[in-house]
């Protein structure tokens, strides 16, 4: 009986090559599930954040970057003019009026910036954060709103991002305002 070698005649630097082309293979194909689980998981935070109809989603960065949101969908009347930093993009007063989120005088002051530092710093978490802000309407009118703040701590890359839920005050109005929970 004549014995049949798949690798009867593959020199030992050509098992070698064969197996470093199979790790290889091996290693692109985990490479590419990895990129492809990013990108999916990233599409669903996308799809969450976009979905949202009943309050304003943002997905921030550490240093209060939007990066992703739906208040431009919800408020077709207001324009995003304004650099996409969070209380920019809310239309905040403070923000506004000093040109950038978190540079003027009231801002070293704001709940929701406070409570937004500690929930990145101990990353946690938090749930209604209830304060009141001062919006600029489409109208570039002032308005005194209060808020309802909801954070959850995600990771892109490795890199802590928050979703961050916004509701006004009709949702939240048997609280107080500045009433803080974790």
């Amino acid at each position: 009986m004549k014995k049949y070698y798949l690798c009867k005649r593959i020199s030992l630097n050509g098992m070698i090559y064969l197996v470093l082309i199979i790790a290889a293979l091996v290693l692109v194909a985990s490479i590419g599930r990895k990129i492809w689980k990013r990108r999916h998981d990233y599409a669903v935070l996308m799809e969450a954040v976009h979905s949202e109809k009943e309050a304003y989603s943002f997905l921030i960065d550490r240093r209060f970057q939007v990066k992703e949101t739906n208040y431009y969908e919800l408020n077709k009347n207001m324009t995003d003019d304004q650099p996409y930093v969070l209380g920019n993009v809310i239309h905040c007063q403070n923000g506004c009026d000093s040109g950038l989120c978190g540079t003027g005088i009231a801002c070293k002051e704001c709940p929701i910036r406070l409570v937004l530092k500690n929930a990145f710093k101990l990353k946690r978490d938090f749930n209604d954060i209830v304060a009141e802000m001062s919006l600029y309407d489409a109208d570039h009118q002032v308005q005194d709103t209060v808020v309802n703040v909801d954070g959850k701590i995600v990771y892109i890359d490795k890199e802590p991002h928050m979703l961050v839920t916004l509701r006004t005050a009709t949702e939240t109005e048997d609280q107080d305002p500045f009433e803080m929970s974790y």
